[in-house]
């Protein structure tokens, strides 16, 4: 008898430091996630293969789903209020500025839990979190390779709107290339579009006409790089397949640390029977972390000199350990 209640007693131990659900616990966690754009763009398609990953990993061993509905921004709050009025999602997932939308539904539900992303939201707390992607640390790295790859020491952006979460990868990218190359000189340009990709080729063959040979084309249009044969460098995604005769490398974003937090976030108060809770700053993590990457262009990867590749390397490491920290610069980057 004392030889079984040990072996209860340790298997309860075992249960516990591995987060394993009691009976009471749930074992199912529905997600409903609202998507500004459609699912190939490069924002959603980080955030689906993030969820893809915690889906497998299944964390407190839930088993979740996650519903898409893509290309909403004006009719947000209807869109918000008929998922949650259903009672069939845990969790509302917002990938952008929802602030408003959320604020005027999420009394209603004070049982689901809101998420908002980015900029261009407010904290509300309570059952409203808001997460934030700052990829500026790969981006940084990758900067170091643009400074170490030009030849006519200019570097170039094109961008989409001045906003805190692409200020963030210009000012990192070009701090980046400076510090491989202080003679490096950049070029701005925002399109003043979420996706347009005429202007963004008008904009990126402007570039080349001034000179620019590296390019960090973060507005998702590479005809004119495969065209010019210009390196070019995608965010949030492995962009390769787009030019694979220009892009160099993409500084993916992932949201993996931020899903595993929401969702001990929901964990502990539906285990608690504490109501939620949420901070009324923005969370985010760290490439430290594991919320970044660079994935360079394997089709590429032989036309960079050994030396670049090796400082672009040596500050993701030092990055990556923390020896070495990339400055969190919201402001709006200018040309030079």
């Amino acid at each position: 008898m004392l030889k079984r209640f040990a072996t209860y007693m340790a298997a309860l131990a075992i249960s516990a430091m591995v987060g394993t659900a009691s009976a009471d616990s749930p074992t199912k966690l529905h997600i409903a996630a609202v998507l500004s754009a459609g699912k190939e763009a490069p924002w959603e398609k980080s955030l689906i293969d993030s969820f893809n990953r915690i889906i497998a990993a299944k964390p407190h061993g839930l088993e979740i789903s996650v519903d898409y509905t893509e290309n909403v921004y004006d009719n947000a709050e209807e869109v918000f209020r008929t998922y949650a009025d259903t009672g069939e999602y845990d969790i509302v997932f917002g990938d952008t500025a929802y602030a408003d939308a959320i604020d005027k539904v999420r009394g209603d539900f004070p049982d689901t839990m809101f998420v908002m992303t980015g900029s261009g939201n407010r904290g509300l707390g309570g059952n409203a979190y808001w997460i934030f992607i700052h990829n500026h640390e790969p981006t940084y790295a990758m900067g170091v390779l643009a400074g170490e790859m030009t030849k006519s020491n200019t570097i170039g952006v094109i961008s989409t709107f001045p906003a805190e979460d692409t200020n963030d990868q210009i000012n990192a990218f070009i701090a980046g290339a400076k510090e491989a190359n202080p003679a490096a000189k950049a070029k701005i340009t925002f399109i003043q579009s979420w996706f347009d990709p005429q202007k963004s080729n008008e904009a990126t063959t402007a570039q080349v006409a001034a000179g620019a040979d590296q390019i960090f084309q973060m507005s998702g249009a590479f005809e004119v790089c495969q065209q010019k044969k210009v390196d070019c460098y995608g965010n949030y995604i492995d962009m390769s397949s787009a030019a694979p005769d220009a892009i160099l490398a993409s500084a993916v974003a992932k949201w993996d640390p931020h899903l595993n937090w929401l969702i001990d976030q929901w964990w502990q108060a539906k285990t608690s029977g504490g109501k939620f809770n949420a901070p009324t700053e923005p969370t985010w993590f760290g490439w430290k972390d594991g919320a970044g990457d660079i994935v360079v262009n394997k089709a590429l990867e032989a036309k960079i000199p050994a030396d670049a590749k090796a400082a672009m390397d040596k500050t993701a490491e030092a990055i990556k350990s923390g020896s070495k920290k990339v400055q969190l610069d919201l402001s709006e980057p200018k040309a030079e």
